[in-house]
């Protein structure tokens, strides 16, 4: 355990994590170009990113208990080659029927990946410094997010539709490959679990659910990371390019700063939670109030709100991103360990595609 080889494997899981989030975060980029290609309105066109995330949700329960029957690598494996078809439908989608196909499979393959990613955490490295690496594997997977936001958007711009979205679909390729190659279950002396039925896991889903400790991840993961995922994900980006009048590059810009906010926040949060684990709630609470306060500010504004406060307001969504993945250390600790996938799946149902799931 904590060997090379488990950072091999934590490189790799990280790698497939960020394929999922610049996967998922391509279409909040790119709603002003989806327009003007299938030439519909905006009720329309936000089927494509609303149905993404309902099948996303819908499928983290029975990921949860098929990654106790398959293992993490098969669900990683299959979860990158279909966001690669689901993409690659995307880029060369005729009308809006075959683009809401395409991000229907982008949700149901993204939906595998980030749980397995976990699952691979907590079978390769053991002690403090797992729910560090949590943490990390949270804000790693937010690289995505910046993917999407320069380069992705510079080559949407430059290049079009089409090839954009193709590029797109090479990462989670590259993904695919090397998870296809290099992913283990699990060190080679550890052994193998015998793998539980499907009535004996089902069954253990009913308590899982109803213990406090997955309640609270639940809700944690929920309150700290909404907001910033709807943002990130569907109006944030028009929001700002169309209601408030910002350029392009300056949309593009307040998104790598939500971005790196997560990825400064993320590590010390993460140590926070390591160090004080009876403290856990209050870093939570601290989180939701200052999300809170923020947005009423945003809300209440007599006018447009100025730049600087669209930045205060980015910061907060910023920290909320890996303040949700506190959630998932509640439920691991109030749980016993043969319910880690189960636990996982129910916290992460509850909004999970963090642009930031």
């Amino acid at each position: 355990m904590n060997s090379r080889r488990s950072w091999l494997i934590f490189g790799i899981a990280a790698l497939a994590y960020v394929a999922a989030v610049l996967q998922r975060s391509t279409l909040g980029v790119a709603g002003v170009a989806a327009a003007d290609r299938f030439d519909t309105s905006a009720a329309v066109l936000s089927s494509l990113a609303v149905v993404q995330l309902i099948v996303y949700a819908a499928l983290q329960i029975p990921n949860g208990v098929l990654i106790d029957k398959v293992g993490p690598r098969l669900l990683v494996v299959v979860g990158t080659g279909v966001m690669v078809a689901g993409q690659l439908i995307l880029a060369f989608s005729p009308d809006i029927g075959t683009a809401i196909i395409g991000r229907i499979l982008v949700g149901a393959g993204d939906s595998a990946i980030f749980i397995s990613v976990i699952r691979l955490v907590n079978s390769w490295f053991s002690g403090r410094i797992v729910p560090q690496l949590s943490q990390w594997m949270g804000n790693i997977g937010a690289l995505g997010q910046i993917l999407s936001a320069v380069p992705f958007a510079l080559v949407l711009h430059a290049a079009g539709w089409s090839v954009a979205f193709t590029s797109a679909a090479s990462v989670a390729f590259l993904a695919f490959m090397l998870s296809l190659i290099a992913l283990r279950d699990r060190p080679a002396s550890v052994k193998a679990p015998v793998a539980p039925s499907f009535r004996t896991v089902l069954g253990r889903l009913g308590p899982t659910l109803r213990r406090p400790g997955t309640q609270l991840g639940f809700w944690s993961h929920f309150v700290t990371q909404s907001s910033g995922t709807v943002f990130a994900l569907f109006w944030g980006f028009p929001f700002m390019v169309s209601a408030l009048g910002f350029s392009t590059e300056l949309a593009s810009s307040l998104l790598v700063v939500m971005v790196v906010t997560g990825l400064i926040a993320g590590p010390i949060l993460g140590v926070l939670t390591a160090r004080f684990p009876m403290r856990r709630s209050n870093l939570v609470l601290a989180i939701v109030v200052m999300l809170g306060v923020v947005w009423t500010v945003v809300l209440l504004w007599p006018t447009a709100p100025p730049v600087w406060l669209i930045v205060v307001l980015v910061v907060a969504l910023g920290v909320g991103g890996p303040g949700s993945l506190i959630g998932f250390d509640f439920a691991r600790t109030f749980n016993p360990p043969h319910t880690l996938v189960l636990r996982t799946a129910s916290s992460t149902w509850a909004v999970s595609p963090r642009a930031s799931s």
